[in-house]
């Protein structure tokens, strides 16, 4: 089976390590289903997770093999021969119990350090303390939901933000865990964002790699855009990056997709986020993702494994 795959560099494959909250472990009622999220995700991710966490922790290069059993979203410091790198991306949602790793590959020293003013207080503090250049990293992950805003100390003119929500909604075969606060959904602001699919009714983690087809919809039910992700865990980490409005007459063509982050050499057995961007999200019609598990360990499914959900998401985040 073929995978789908960008090399970040020559970093190893990456495994990770999945947590839910107390606040997620609750009885949600969505959509006439009842789901117990200790049952779904928090029962998932302890079959996952077996390692300790290293979350807090700042690493000089190479990170090979620290990093080996952690989750699953990359932000970067890229190189800048004109001083004052950004971080990327700036501005990121994700639900909670995600990691996210920075990685310095600039020439110099930089921080994560969230802010502190009269009038905001983070959910909880990040200090990576100086992260070493030309490869080091910090990883954290968020157990607390809520709107991280941090700087770099070497430089406090760049800024980022985390945005991290206990949204969740649930169809017959998965749980969507649904990353950001951003409803109601204004098109003008439309912003990225990650979903979590979590299989309710499949063994994760698999012996090889869940292989999952996702179709995102447009308002009349007819494909947008449709590609097929290996996932090493059986969770599928996928950020919606919207664009501006397509003009063209094929919309397909104005997709792009990469990941998994983290990705190594043998460019397989990563369990990092997936991103898909293009003119998703862009106006005030309903949109609707498909998600179906295709395969299991290279083995097709003769009925995949299926469910839809709205889009923008109809649950609240918190």
């Amino acid at each position: 089976m073929a995978y789908h795959n960008v090399n970040l560099g020559t970093r190893a494959p990456i495994g990770r390590t999945k947590m839910i909250t107390a606040t997620a472990l609750v009885l949600f009622l969505i959509t006439g289903f009842v789901i117990a999220a200790p049952s779904l995700a928090g029962k998932a991710y302890a079959q996952i997770n077996t390692s300790p966490s290293l979350s807090g922790t700042t690493f000089p290069p190479p990170i090979f093999y620290q990093l080996r059993n952690q989750p699953s979203y990359a932000i970067t410091v890229p190189f800048s021969s004109l001083g004052a790198p950004q971080f990327e991306p700036a501005d990121i949602a994700i639900p909670t119990g995600m990691t996210v790793i920075w990685f310095n590959d600039d020439s110099g020293l930089h921080t994560v350090t969230t802010m502190f003013n009269s009038t905001y207080t983070p959910p909880h503090t990040l200090n990576s303390g100086p992260i070493q250049s030309n490869g080091g990293s910090f990883i954290q992950t968020f157990t607390k939901p809520g709107t991280y805003d941090y700087y770099d100390q070497f430089d406090p003119s760049v800024h980022g933000r985390i945005t991290v929500s206990t949204g969740m909604e649930t169809g017959k075969n998965f749980g969507m865990l649904v990353g950001g606060g951003g409803l109601p959904f204004d098109p003008a602001h439309a912003k990225r964002f990650v979903l979590t699919f979590v299989p309710k009714t499949v063994k994760i983690p698999p012996t090889v790699a869940l292989t999952y087809n996702v179709t995102l919809l447009n308002s009349t039910g007819k494909p947008i855009y449709s590609h097929n992700y290996d996932t090493a865990d059986g969770i599928l980490d996928l950020e919606l990056v919207p664009t501006h409005k397509s003009l063209s007459k094929n919309a397909t063509t104005d997709f792009t997709t990469w990941g998994p982050d983290f990705i190594g050499q043998e460019s397989i057995r990563s369990t990092g986020t997936f991103h898909i961007k293009g003119p998703v999200l862009v106006d005030n019609s309903p949109y609707s993702i498909r998600v179906a598990i295709v395969a299991n360990s290279n083995s097709i499914l003769h009925t995949p494994i299926v469910d839809t959900f709205a889009l923008p998401p109809n649950s609240s985040a918190k």
